[in-house]
């Protein structure tokens, strides 16, 4: 029972660590660092970068608490070490795990050229070819590059040439205010940058709920980050040693740096995925429940499907692929699946984040008669002695049966707390439930307590 994994993100290589303990020999084909994009380039080194960005932003604060003392400074190489210290222990520990688990990793660049056949271009250039009996494609995404940009223009950047930390521009303009960009305007502007974000769409954060994205702007604003919404870069170009953008609506801005946050695409280009026979919407490869393609035997998970891009939804989506494919070798039938109404997304902005189901108006355009009930940090009193009493819980449940819908929150310790909501979804409980259940105090998470009380309240229950 051999099976082939091609990517070594986190899908990927939760896939392989699967399989492994299922019995199945297994290789591993990467082509560069494991990890992949969230290790390497994503989320560990911006989350990473962040948390010096909010010392900094903690010690502008200080007199608040009845401290006095300097506003920290960066100094960007040993910044820039400490981001890679962190990634270099994380990609140590995910090889640690591959050896444990006798999962053989080969690097180098893997297309598929048959149905159960990947062939492996090393960086000597040599070529093998590895036959299995079942692959799972992980192969993430990519940085999607507008077209009227040239993204080889020296003061151009990506979000891989932000996380590099070469630099910290005295300005930057930000194209996108989607999560990439929002978390890096964060960062920029907590380190001294003059930022401003221009967004194509009326609102940053798209497909948010309002209140949510009012606040998340409103306290990003305070931080002196500048937005220009409904609106698009038409040109950049290098005027000298500095950078000009050219929006849609005549606006011209001048920076040190113009960066493009505007998201990512599946990765699939070149790797041979539509010649073997697998069905494709766009760059996404198409598959069903059990993550199976439409060639049998081949699996696919993670960024390359589309669907939500995130880290921790390729990890599930690796684990159930591992264990469909597994079982499918041995005669059974695939029984896993990924809950992904269940699944949290988070914005690690200040303050911040996170949401997970459905907001009230998504409800009702679904037919729904939703409620909605929301408590605010300004009442509780770890978050008021923390100084971080802006933002607020905000729950959805459907009348009358008290189901949870959805929740958003902005405010303290966001994303860690939203998992208590994700953990009542999965096993259906309802708003009472949560209501019922005796949370600690002083704790930021007896908000969510309140608010599904009054949710509770309203659907009768």
């Amino acid at each position: 029972m051999r099976i082939t994994v091609l990517g070594g993100g986190p899908g990927g290589y939760s896939a392989a660590f699967e399989a492994s303990r299922l019995g199945a020999q297994v290789t591993l084909v990467e082509k560069e660092r494991l990890g992949g994009t969230c290790l390497n380039w994503g989320c560990i080194p911006t989350k990473t970068i962040l948390r010096s960005a909010r010392i900094i932003d903690d010690t502008r604060r200080a007199a608040e608490f009845g401290l006095h003392t300097e506003i920290a400074t960066v100094d960007v190489d040993e910044l820039r070490a400490r981001k890679e210290g962190v990634v270099d222990e994380l990609v140590h520990q995910v090889e640690s795990s591959a050896k444990r688990l006798k999962v053989e990793v080969m690097h180098g660049s893997g297309r598929m050229i048959g149905s159960k056949s990947v062939e492996v271009t090393t960086d000597d250039g040599e070529a093998r070819v590895l036959e299995s009996d079942a692959v799972i494609l992980a192969t993430g995404s990519t940085i999607f590059k507008l077209p009227n940009i040239d993204h080889e223009m020296e003061g151009v950047w990506t979000s891989d040439d932000a996380v590099a930390l070469k630099e910290i521009p005295k300005d930057i303009v930000i194209i996108g205010g989607g999560v990439i960009g929002l978390e890096f305007a964060c960062a920029y502007a907590a380190f001294g940058s003059k930022v401003v974000v221009v967004e194509l769409m009326e609102q940053v954060l798209p497909g948010n709920d309002k209140r949510v994205v009012k606040l998340a702007q409103a306290e990003l604003e305070e931080m002196g980050i500048e937005f220009h919404l409904g609106d698009a870069v038409e040109t950049v170009e290098r005027v000298g040693e500095r950078m000009r953008a050219t929006l849609r609506s005549g606006v011209v801005l001048e920076a040190d740096v113009v960066m493009s946050a505007v998201g990512r695409m599946p990765n699939s280009a070149d790797m041979g995925y539509p010649e073997v026979g697998i069905e494709m919407d766009r760059a996404a490869v198409k598959v069903d429940e059990y993550f199976r393609t439409s060639v049998p035997g081949v699996y696919a998970i993670g960024d390359l499907i589309g669907g939500m891009m995130l880290a921790h939804v390729a990890e599930d989506e690796g684990l159930a692929a591992a264990r469909n494919a597994v079982a499918e070798l041995k005669g059974e039938q695939p029984y896993d699946t990924v809950c992904h109404d269940c699944i949290p997304a988070c914005v690690y902005t200040f303050p911040e984040i996170s949401v997970i189901g459905s907001s009230r108006d998504s409800a009702k355009g679904n037919g729904i008669d939703a409620v909605q009930a929301v408590a605010k940090f300004t009442a509780n009193g770890k978050a008021l002695g923390e100084g971080e009493s802006d933002g607020f819980v905000q729950l959805v449940a459907e009348k009358g049966t008290g189901k949870i819908l959805g929740c958003q929150i902005v405010g303290p310790h966001a994303v860690e707390i939203i998992h208590e909501v994700a953990l009542a979804m999965y096993h259906d409980l309802t708003v009472a439930d949560i209501a019922h259940a005796v949370h600690a105090h002083p704790t930021v998470s007896e908000v969510i307590k309140h608010a599904a009380v009054d949710a509770a309240a309203k659907c009768g229950l």
